[in-house]
């Protein structure tokens, strides 16, 4: 079903998208299954539970990216077997409605039409618009739904919260080791280059056969490895395996740029013009793999983006191969 985005003239922040699905059973069944809301978690991947407070209102608890959130609910309209509208109470605006409509073969088609205001203002909303990663979401929700119906107990591939927020927290202990490693290298030289003087000798004498530039990049990058080892292995202890194995993958990549940046800094590797531009081309190649694999997975194409990103470790020895040619 094509979805469509709209503004709420109220707020200026609300979007409105629809989407549906056809479960193979009678309506009666898709209509109780639906309306048992204490059992939303099963198919819900962000909701944790649904409290029933009385007099058709329910509290609500989720994780909403990478944080809990907690709001009341109360059910506007309803109609056996037909319809069900709802209305948050607190918070961000939320509403929607689920009509229930029955199709030959004992199955039925199950229509959502939902508004929401996603959380970041101005820029989440212009975000939402980009990854649509609350309509994907919902719609991995409702196969959710229908294989829960049908009896299977296998939720889909999507693991682990949604979104922007995710993509940052699997990145921030590679990114803040690395900013370690970069200034313990910078300390370092610093130092070795004060003792130099110290002992009267030139700086030209001192110097590494690899620029000191080279060598700090390339030790925030073996730094940034450490950490997305520690990071997987954070996300693997708590069961996020589709997490673990996208901070887990750039391991190879960052040690291979690591390497690649000593090489580039070398002053003994003087790679052909020709060689120079194809090493620069498959580590450009590289880097358009790492941007791809992070959207995919922003837009929770969890696959894609596992299959896109290993490619930049590959590309990135090709880089490493082309620079050790000579004559090209």
């Amino acid at each position: 079903m094509q979805t469509s985005y709209g503004e709420r003239a109220t707020t200026g922040q609300a979007l409105t998208f629809e989407e549906g699905i056809e479960v193979p059973a009678p309506v009666a069944e898709v209509y109780r299954r639906w309306t048992d809301f204490s059992r939303f978690p099963e198919f819900m991947q962000n909701v944790k539970e649904v409290r029933p407070l009385g007099g058709g209102r329910y509290h609500w608890v989720a994780n909403i990216l990478g944080t809990k959130q907690e709001w009341d609910a109360e059910v506007t309209d309803k109609e056996e077997n037909q319809r069900i509208s709802w209305r948050n109470l607190n918070g961000a605006t939320n509403t929607g409605t689920v009509t229930f409509n029955p199709l030959p073969n004992n199955r039925t088609r199950v229509y959502l039409r939902m508004e929401h205001t996603p959380p970041g203002g101005v820029m989440g909303k212009n975000l939402e618009k980009v990854t649509h990663a609350t309509r994907r979401v919902v719609k991995q929700d409702l196969e959710n739904f229908s294989r829960a119906v049908r009896g299977e107990r296998d939720l889909g591939p999507s693991e682990g919260p949604q979104g922007f927020t995710p993509v940052l927290g699997a990145l921030a202990i590679p990114i803040a080791t690395g900013v370690i490693g970069g200034i313990t290298a910078s300390v370092i030289e610093r130092n070795r280059f004060r003792r130099s003087m110290l002992f009267g000798l030139r700086a030209a004498e001192f110097r590494e056969p690899v620029e000191a530039p080279a060598r700090i990049a390339s030790w925030v990058l073996t730094t940034a490895a450490v950490g997305s080892i520690i990071t997987s292995a954070i996300h693997r202890a708590r069961g996020d395996r589709t997490n673990a194995l996208f901070t887990g993958q750039w391991v190879p990549t960052l040690l291979g740029a690591s390497i690649l940046s000593r090489m580039i800094g070398h002053r003994g590797v003087n790679p052909s013009r020709g060689a120079s531009i194809a090493s620069w081309t498959l580590t450009g190649a590289a880097a358009g793999s790492i941007v791809s694999s992070v959207i995919s997975h922003m837009r929770s194409r969890r696959h894609d983006g596992l299959f896109i990103g290993q490619w930049a470790p590959t590309l990135l020895a090709g880089a490493l191969f082309s620079r050790l040619i000579r004559r090209w």
